[in-house]
């Protein structure tokens, strides 16, 4: 009987010390003493593939509607604003455009925090309240402000959150998933023009925006009541990373390449239509469908080369793609027939979507060691991505001041430039994988 009570005894007594011991642990673990090994992704599974869906609806909101601008950009400058130029009108899509990235500043900390339900709430009624106001905009500063700005708050606490909830949930298949998830933008920037196009020809300006807002209203509903974070944040929660401005092959060459594509990069989204009506390339009509080919055909891009990513590795298919869209766009100094410009469209709609679709993956898979921190991460690489965009596309207006050529060789050569420092940056990691052998 004794013998029985000294082993209940002792058996309770192990019992509560383990259950201590496991409480240190975790509390050890919380304070940064014992590092977690977050688990595996399920790389699949409806909840996985819900999160792809809840993705999509918000890229169709936000790089569909940037892709789409420049429809706006001509109605502007033959209608509605004729009186700003090329260059003030291309800030309303520059600073909306902008914030997708820069957004991540204060959306990439707060996503590591904890606050994606947050996130996506306030980012989606900002961008559909945005579109609501802009309907009613009949002055430049007004469109500034409701267009480019205040749409642009909401798709910066979309995009960061958005591309971290999908990444955690996917290993082998992530460049596969994030390709689903950027054709959002893709079929968004085919939807969007012609909705504008059609329905300001018909009912007006403010009507076609309204029934763009209401589009985007229904598209909130999935995000923000499936959108889940499959991990928790760590406890110790940085804005910075300052381990990351150490790795020369992630600041000094992945993102000076990013700041310099960016400035080049969507020049002919905003661009081709009106060089087309000016040098009377072809009509209006039909130079109006140009920015739905170059999204139809980046919807096919973003699927290959996310697939293309998963086998030789998303900065590799980074450098193809921006090498490609560098070499396209000096070809469109020569082109003046519309069997060649269609076909440019077709070809840089595609290869660009690589540029989109592949630094956040280029993030996942090569700068961020810890998926946790992957947000602080993405914020480090998209502040230089946001500056280049920012500043690009004014820069082209300004120099369209003294004919096409010039916007079209500074096009091509900071897309050149971006290719350069890709493969510098690829060498750089090569060189620090042999000095670790």
């Amino acid at each position: 009987m004794a013998f029985r009570l000294a082993f209940v005894f002792s058996r309770s007594l192990l019992i509560k010390l383990f259950k201590g011991l496991k409480h240190f642990w975790d509390l050890a673990r919380r304070a940064g003493g014992v590092p977690a090994v977050p688990p595996p992704p399920p790389d699949g599974g409806l909840r996985a593939w819900m999160q792809c869906l809840a993705g999509f609806g918000i890229f169709f909101n936000t790089w569909g509607l940037l892709n789409s601008f420049g429809v706006f950009q001509a109605f502007y400058e033959r209608d509605f604003l004729s009186s700003s130029n090329s260059s003030q009108i291309s800030w309303i899509g520059t600073v909306q455009s902008s914030f997708i990235m820069l957004g991540s500043v204060y959306s990439g900390p707060l996503y590591n925090w904890g606050y994606l339900k947050a996130l996506i709430l306030i980012g989606s009624f900002l961008l559909v309240f945005g579109m609501f106001m802009t309907s009613l905009c009949d002055k430049y500063w007004q469109t500034l402000l409701d267009q480019g700005l205040l749409m642009g708050l909401g798709t910066g606490c979309l995009f960061t959150p958005t591309t971290g909830v999908v990444a955690s949930y996917f290993a082998k298949r992530r460049g596969l998933a994030m390709g689903i998830v950027s054709t959002g933008s893709t079929i968004g920037g085919i939807i969007y023009p012609v909705m504008f196009h059609k329905l300001a020809q018909t009912v007006g300006f403010g009507w076609a925006t309204r029934a763009i807002a209401f589009i985007m209203l229904a598209l909130t509903a999935l995000p923000i009541t499936a959108m889940e974070m499959r991990l928790k944040p760590p406890t110790i929660r940085r804005v910075f990373d300052i381990s990351a401005w150490k790795e020369p092959h992630y600041y000094t060459f992945y993102a000076m390449a990013l700041f310099v594509g960016y400035m080049g990069m969507y020049i002919p989204f905003f661009y081709i239509q009106v060089y087309c009506l000016e040098n009377s390339i072809m009509t209006e009509d039909l130079g109006f469908y140009l920015l739905p080919i170059m999204n139809a055909s980046g919807f096919f891009g973003r699927l290959a080369l996310g697939h293309l990513a998963d086998r030789i590795g998303p900065l590799n298919a980074f450098i193809l793609s921006s090498g490609a869209c560098g070499v396209l766009v000096f070809g469109w100094i020569g082109i003046e027939s519309e069997a060649t410009i269609m076909m440019f469209c077709l070809l840089y709609g595609f290869f660009s979507s690589g540029l989109i679709t592949l630094p956040a993956t280029v993030v996942t898979v090569n700068l961020c060691p810890d998926i946790r921190q992957y947000g602080v991460r993405l914020t480090m690489q998209l502040v230089p991505s946001a500056i280049g965009l920012l500043i690009g596309n004014p820069i082209a207006g300004a120099i369209l001041k003294d004919g096409w050529l010039g916007l079209q060789v500074f096009a091509a050569a900071t897309i050149i430039g971006c290719t350069a420092l890709s493969i510098a940056s690829r060498v750089a990691k090569a060189v620090e994988l042999l000095d670790a052998m």
